[in-house]
């Protein structure tokens, strides 16, 4: 019997995703666990993996929109079925074509191989990959410029790389050089970015972050000295274990600990009501070179600093490799973004919808500083905190600010 391909599920909000390409042709041979297609939802790209073995079917053709299970294709259990599955089942235009022989194949590859490669690099030189095609790529020394990309926006996949390891690229021919334009101030695009996905996700939560909420952000700065000697004595502690707490985690925990001390900021606007919410779950920005994402750290308020370092770092390594789900990304309280990596000491974060507050921190960098009288030099540690001035008034968010201060610089004080 045939085996349906459906859409699933991959968040508590998801309703519809985009079939972004099939990974393998129709009437191929597919084992279980094979990936058979890329789903991209406006939050996270989803490459699906097959619920059995079989022959491949599609009946819907990749770019399309599609539903939260809705049957796009079946396996069917041998040539048979599968002619019947034709029948009655036509499949998608694009989609249906049988697979050309194998040598064919090999020579049409070959000899589109540089023109598709040439037109995968941009002018500018950025490389359009997802996160798990970059991790291919460098393991097996790929170069990604020499690859054609299949996904949104000739956007680079894991079916990309595995054709390409399959394949092989070959160089593209030295592109002319593009004559400049007779009018000097004629301006000519490099490359058109589509607005989808999560950059139309970003688009969307920080035009209406700015729009709906009246933000105010405070700056303050802090001695890191306490924090630097209590990330080496969990390092110390659990060098053993191979686990290697981050400033990061940290941080995550003085924030759970001061949101306790000051719900207000642990809270979201819901309709014309203010909730604080009982739980905290902390998020954290991260850039993946084609996008932001915000995965969270659930219950870091009653989460030690170790559970919480595990956490952050399985979180890492999901965003790395593609493999952070809607539900990763949903259901935030309270936002950390950190710049200190580019040398930044403070800056203005905007506010995630629904949450009310965002923390930026800045880089640890030495500085005079008056100590007792004298000028002495001390690592600084810059924080920005910007709030939703309709539900934070300006003291209260300072004395969380405060709060959080206090416990960086003396993190004993967290255990009060």
């Amino acid at each position: 019997m045939a085996i349906e391909l459906t859409v699933p599920k991959l968040g508590l909000t998801m309703e519809e995703a985009v079939l972004v390409s099939w990974s393998v042709d129709a009437g191929a041979k597919v084992a279980e666990e094979d990936i058979v297609l890329v789903l991209e939802t406006d939050k996270v790209t989803y490459e699906m993996p097959a619920p059995g073995a079989g022959l491949l079917h599609p009946i819907v053709e990749a770019g399309s929109k599609i539903l939260v299970s809705q049957v796009v294709g079946y396996l069917a259990a041998d040539e048979a079925e599968l002619e019947k599955l034709k029948s009655e089942a036509p499949a998608a235009a694009g989609a249906a074509a049988e697979a050309a022989p194998a040598e064919e194949k090999k020579e049409e590859a070959k000899a589109a191989a540089p023109a598709a490669a040439a037109a995968a690099a941009p002018a500018d030189g950025r490389i359009k990959a997802s996160p798990l095609a970059k991790a291919m790529a460098k393991e097996h020394d790929l170069d990604l410029s020499l690859i054609p990309g299949t996904g949104p926006g000739g956007r680079i996949v894991k079916a990309d790389i595995l054709n390409a390891l399959e394949k092989g690229v070959s160089a593209p021919a030295p592109a002319a050089a593009a004559a400049l334009p007779d009018d000097e101030m004629a301006l000519t695009c490099k490359e058109e970015i589509p607005i989808s996905g999560v950059r139309k996700v970003i688009f969307n939560n920080m035009h209406a972050s700015l729009q709906e909420q009246a933000q105010l952000t405070l700056h303050t700065e802090l001695s890191a000295t306490g924090l630097m000697e209590l990330r080496k004595f969990f390092n110390d502690r659990y060098a053993k274990e191979g686990i290697k707490v981050s400033y990061n985690a940290i941080i995550i925990k003085a924030v759970a600990q001061a949101l306790k001390a000051h719900p207000i900021v642990n809270a979201s606007v819901v309709g014309d009501v203010i909730k604080q919410w009982a739980q905290v779950h902390v998020g954290v920005a991260m850039d993946l070179g084609d996008g932001l994402v915000v995965p969270k750290v659930r219950r870091a308020d009653i989460k030690g600093v170790k559970a919480i370092s595990l956490a952050f770092d399985e979180m890492v390594e999901k965003a790395k490799s593609g493999g952070l789900m809607p539900d990763d990304l949903q259901g935030g309280t309270f936002t950390i973004t950190n710049l200190g990596a580019w040398d930044i000491d403070h800056f203005t974060p905007i506010v995630n919808p629904p949450e009310s507050a965002i923390l930026g921190i800045g880089r640890i960098t030495e500085k005079p500083v008056v100590k007792d009288g004298e000028v002495v030099v001390e690592p600084m540690l810059g924080l920005s905190l910007t709030i939703d001035h309709r539900v934070i008034d300006g003291a209260p968010g300072a004395a969380f600010l405060k709060t959080l201060k206090e416990f960086l610089q003396n993190p004993l004080l967290m255990l009060e």
